[in-house]
């Protein structure tokens, strides 16, 4: 039985969303799967801090995030693996690859494959790695300057022009897609949308405040609409004034949820941040989105292809959103048949994982 280290970190959702897809896919082909977080684990309590600080810049201050990021894209991902706080995980990996004999390892996060990198030139790792680039077109530095010998992106837009700007050679890159959970599918004939059945999934990913005015300005154009909050960290902000709506039934409020693909099933539209992972499992679903919030940096690119392709829409406001859905649901919902399209049209939408597989098991195994 083949073996398999998958290497991911709990930054936001996107580098376990394609562990986890990942591991099911492989795991369904017969390899015995272990998907680690070596930050995590190696270092629990600092890493709980910088997993706060991830999740404060996100809601609070992107500014601080679009910072933060134009630092970790001009450093030099080669010489920070020598720090004292990393040398810790990269410690941890070792004992990693000594204890699972993995016959390929691969990594959602770009710090380990540095690591993989400096552990192969010390002669403590001899074993096939790959790189899984969780963003679209805007893909920071540090993803594509180890050695690595496949890095998998999402596209084919996003292939091209990592090769152009870091001199990549086209057998080096793959665009094969955003790993995705075989539970996400776009062959669900939904009821198309109209302002007595709308269902929407709002993921609220902003200050409370921001959330319940776009979700009163929502019911208020729309007062039949039904729309399932994801709102994890400021759920008691946001149920506390949006009380009324919950009781009527209009709103429910999910603090958390392993199932976005059900969530994602029955609803006509999302709403939400330019994250990765729900921005391909919204493709992967053929789910049209309205994006009110993209962090700078990563998720400018995801954005931009999301626009690009048609199957999305870019709106910050409250008045803003409401406009978009008038426009989605007009002619009986035309548009938002139009984007839904889009998304079943794009060759990223699904079977991101099966590719990264195919590639692996030929590229890396033969």
């Amino acid at each position: 039985m083949k073996k398999l280290l998958i290497l991911s970190v709990g930054y936001g959702q996107g580098h376990h969303a394609a562990a986890a897809a990942l591991a099911e896919e492989f795991s369904s082909r017969g390899w015995l799967v272990r998907v680690a977080d070596p930050c995590a684990e190696a270092h629990p309590h600092v890493f709980s801090w910088t997993q706060r600080f991830y999740d404060f810049c996100v809601r609070r201050a992107p500014w601080l995030w679009g910072i933060t990021y134009a630092q970790t894209d001009t450093a030099d991902w080669r010489k920070a693996v020598h720090w004292p706080l990393l040398k810790g995980v990269k410690e941890h990996i070792r004992l990693l690859l000594r204890a699972e004999e993995a016959d390929a390892v691969l990594c959602t996060y770009p710090l380990y494959a540095y690591m993989l990198d400096s552990l192969h030139r010390q002669g403590l790792f001899h074993g096939r790695y790959a790189v899984i680039v969780t963003d679209a077109l805007e893909i920071s530095r540090p993803w594509m300057q180890s050695e690595a010998p496949l890095m998998c992106v999402p596209d084919e837009h996003s292939r091209e022009k990592m090769c152009a700007v870091f001199g990549l050679s086209p057998q080096q890159v793959i665009a094969g897609g955003f790993p995705v959970k075989r539970a996400f599918s776009s062959d669900l004939r939904r009821q198309t949308p109209s302002a007595t059945n709308l269902h929407i999934l709002f993921g609220a990913f902003r200050p409370s405040a921001e959330v319940v005015r776009t979700v009163r300005a929502i019911l208020q154009a729309y007062p039949a609409a039904k729309l399932t909050v994801l709102a994890s960290s400021h759920s008691e902000a946001v149920k506390r004034r949006l009380q009324g709506a919950i009781s009527r039934g209009q709103v429910e409020l999910l603090p958390a949820t392993p199932h976005m693909d059900q969530l994602m099933a029955q609803s006509h539209v999302y709403i939400g941040k330019a994250g990765a992972a729900t921005m391909f499992e919204c493709y992967a679903a053929a789910l049209p989105m309205i994006i009110n919030f993209a962090l700078p940096g990563q998720e400018q690119g995801n954005l931009e292809l999301l626009l690009r392709d048609g199957a999305g829409e870019y709106a910050e406001s409250p008045e803003a959103v409401v406009e978009v859905l008038h426009n989605m649901l007009a002619h009986g919902a035309a548009e938002w048949r139009s984007k839904r399209a889009a998304m079943v049209a794009a060759h990223r939408h699904r079977g991101g994982a099966a590719r990264i597989a195919d590639e692996v098991e030929r590229r890396l195994l033969s």
